[in-house]
Parts: structure tokens; sequence; C-alpha cells
């Protein structure tokens, strides 16, 4: 959790330039721009942070997930065509990390062969289990269109994700009050949880200025048949940075 709330302050600091005017009085974020007509090119242009929620879930993941299931999204570069003031299509590179989370008497547990199951805290040795983590890296191809209307913008579009393997962290107390960061066979953590390498999503946002709603849904799951539970994501969450 610290290290997210440290990633998500960190990004918040770059994004702070969002309410810094430009010459013509508009809010934009600091960025590198290529190109000044129908066509360009710019870095960093949103953030988005969002909320998890599970739809067709295993039953077990349903019943145990943790009260933060979270994503992360920053921008890289977006190529864009302005086909007329107020609209524009663009392509662009994103970077997603997603972070699904247990409550405090069950855990994430792999197996070393790129599975992971989730086991009750009972009968582990543990007294209290901190941090069971269970994240995804992406890198994403999003595709869009966006409309403005006046200070307003509606952004809907789909995404091509090149997905990592999972990882899986876990911090907790055993029963002699020692705290625990590794499992019995001595790794810290497991890195090599199989995911389907490619997945797709769909997505929308409605901003005023560079402020805005996000919203996402993945139809699909991430992770291989058998290799972790099973369930789809409909996300949440405030995007910084998409006005026209």
């Amino acid at each position: 959790m610290k290290r997210f709330l440290a990633v998500l302050a960190a990004a918040f600091i770059c994004a702070a330039g969002v309410w810094a005017q430009d010459d013509e009085g508009s809010a934009r974020l600091p960025d590198i721009a290529v190109g000044d007509g129908i066509f360009s090119a710019e870095t960093l242009t949103y953030f988005a942070f969002s909320d998890h929620n599970l739809l067709k879930a295993d039953r077990d993941f349903e019943d145990y997930k943790g009260k933060a299931n979270t994503e992360f999204l920053m921008n890289i570069v977006e190529l864009r065509v302005d086909p007329y003031p107020t609209g524009r299509f663009a392509i662009g590179l994103d970077f997603d990390w997603d972070y699904f989370r247990l409550d405090n008497a069950h855990y994430w547990m792999p197996d070393g062969s790129g599975k992971v199951s989730i086991l009750p805290m009972e009968g582990s040795g543990m007294k209290k289990i901190k941090k069971s983590r269970l994240s995804v890296r992406t890198l994403a191809v999003p595709v869009s269109f966006t409309q403005a209307f006046g200070k307003f913008s509606l952004r809907l579009g789909a995404t091509a994700e090149y997905n990592f393997p999972g990882i899986v962290r876990f911090k907790g107390t055993a029963a002699d009050g020692a705290t625990v960061k590794e499992w019995k066979n001595g790794t810290r953590f497991s890195k090599d949880i199989k995911t389907n390498t490619f997945t797709y999503n769909f997505f929308g946002a409605l901003s005023y200025e560079d402020i805005g709603f996000y919203m996402k849904y993945c139809p699909v799951q991430v992770f291989q048949e058998g290799c972790a539970p099973k369930f789809q994501t409909l996300s949440f969450g405030v995007i910084v940075g998409l006005g026209v």
C-alpha cells in the first residue's frame, strides 16, 4: 500500500502542471509536442487511477477479495490526428499497473510453476497478514476518438494489451511476532504467474478541461486458464489530462 501511495503521489506531482495556463488560457499538462497542425505527437498526456469491480469472478476470489483492487495508468506517448478543431483521433502507448488484494484472512500462494491459489491464514503459522498482493504490469496501445463540447470532452476507445507475468508479494507476522517476507522455499515473492499475453478492453472518459471521470471494461481473463481465479473487471476512477 505504501508503495502504491508513493507512485500515486509522484504521478500527481508530475500532473501538477495541469492548471498552468498556456498562451490561449486553456489548461494543459506539461508535455513534449511535435507538430502543431492536424498531426501531432505528445508525451505524458494523461494519468488515470481507478478501482476494479470484479465481474464473473470465481467464488473464492469474490468472497475473499480485499477492499482495494486498483489500477494506475500512465500514458507514455500519443500520436494525434485532429480532423477539425474539436475532434481528435489518437493512438498511444500506455503503461498500466493492476493490483488485486485479498482480505486479511487469506493470501495468494504461488506454487512455483506459474500458478497461484488462495489459501486461508488459519493453519499457515501466521498471526497476521499485512500484505498479500497479486499484480500485473501491462504495455497497452489505446485507439480512441475524443469530441470536445466547450470545456467538456468525451473520449471513447479500445485498447490492445501486452501483459507481463503476474507478481505475488507477501508480508505478514508470524506467531512469534517476527515479520515474514519469505515463502517456505526461501523466495521473497513470485514473479512468474502466467497471464494471457494479449488481451483487450474498452474505455471511456468524460472530462472537464483536464480532469475527468474514467471507466474501463475488460471482458477477457487476464490470467491463463487454471493459473489463477477467473474474473473480469469493470473499473471506475479519475483521469488527469484528457482535454482536446
